[in-house]
């Protein structure tokens, strides 16, 4: 079917998927959150995904070009930027050409994909040359054997995939973890050990609902935190887990993946420690990142969400040092969003 703004060319599954789930809401401006939202039910495969926003970008340039959505003039400061909001049209989708991938019997759910993630396809082809002599090894070193980085696997796996199917095991690492008084329900987990020691001083004559102070140990934290599925019987069982880090991308990405982790394997989910994350806007020294990438700013909350992007646009980061002993005993607004749910 043609549509208008492109003459000859059809949708693309994604971009129909999407476009249907925006025309069920029964609204004609439809915001940032619902569209990357509906994205997710659209592409299932997309969540967890640092390609995320990249392929949302894409499939709303799509939807732009076919004349089925016209986006705001405002955007967020992204890369790629996201409009505020967009405004569906009334035309009707293109029908979807068919999927043709031939999927292993393993992965036969994801014939049903619209848009199959890169990395299914890959072990999709892994399956296909490798199943049947394949030995259970630990997950890092099968992601690298299949996708060329050892990372890709962390935090929760897309859609349907299993350690079964990659024939694979978790490894989990150790959460060093140390007590204070009262057994408080939440657990702060810090991403280096110093401010760890800091924090772990600064709070243990007034812990308030803080009953333990966790060292995340930077990207460890992706599979540490199934460490406390298996706590011993002496600890308190956390309800609630709160994270801070630096300010950069991997400090983001790092307890966004830990937390769906979590959540997917019955734990608590990991939030932002607001007041730690404030106190660091307001008295972090910027130095030049390696890279920009606001994919995972959203994790925050949405109050930090802006200064955040404004700092990551300039191309600098934040360092968690900076709220160390002296400003942790100099004021304790830094103990906001320490308290349970």
């Amino acid at each position: 079917m043609t549509v208008p703004g492109d003459a000859g060319a059809a949708l693309g599954p994604v971009a129909e998927r999407l476009a249907e789930l925006l025309r069920a809401s029964g609204r004609t401006r439809i915001p940032r959150s619902a569209v990357r939202a509906a994205f997710l039910r659209a592409d299932p495969t997309m969540v967890g995904s640092v390609d995320t926003r990249r392929n949302l970008a894409a499939v709303l340039a799509e939807l732009t070009a076919a004349g089925v959505i016209e986006p705001t003039d405002r955007a967020d400061d992204g890369s790629p930027p996201l409009p505020n909001s967009v405004r569906l049209l009334r035309t009707a989708p293109a029908p979807a050409p068919q999927d043709r991938t031939p999927w292993h019997a393993e992965l036969s759910w994801a014939a049903d994909l619209p848009r199959p993630s890169p990395t299914l396809l890959q072990v999709n082809e892994w399956l296909f040359r490798h199943a049947a002599r394949a030995v259970e090894v630990p997950l890092r070193e099968r992601a690298l054997e299949i996708t060329g980085d050892e990372k890709a696997f962390d935090g929760r796996l897309p859609g349907a995939l299993s350690l079964a199917i990659l024939r694979a095991r978790r490894v989990v690492p150790p959460l060093h973890r140390e007590p204070l008084p009262g057994g408080g329900p939440v657990l702060l987990v810090v991403e280096n050990a110093d401010t760890m020691d800091s924090l772990l001083r600064a709070l243990r004559p007034e812990p308030g609902a803080v009953g333990g102070v966790a060292w995340g140990a930077g990207d460890a934290f992706t599979a540490s935190v199934l460490a406390l599925r298996e706590a011993p019987p002496s600890e308190v069982r956390y309800s609630a887990i709160r994270y801070f880090g630096d300010l950069d991308a991997a400090g983001l990405r790092i307890p966004r993946r830990a937390g769906e982790l979590a959540v997917a394997e019955g734990l608590p989910p990991v939030w932002p420690a607001t007041g730690l994350y404030r106190a660091l806007l307001e008295h972090g020294r910027p130095a030049a990142a390696s890279s920009v990438d606001h994919a995972d700013v959203e994790w925050l909350d949405p109050a930090l969400r802006g200064p955040v992007r404004d700092l990551f646009a300039s191309g600098a980061r934040l360092a968690q040092e900076a709220v160390g002993a002296t400003h942790l005993a100099a004021t304790p607004t830094w103990r906001a969003g320490l308290a349970p749910d």
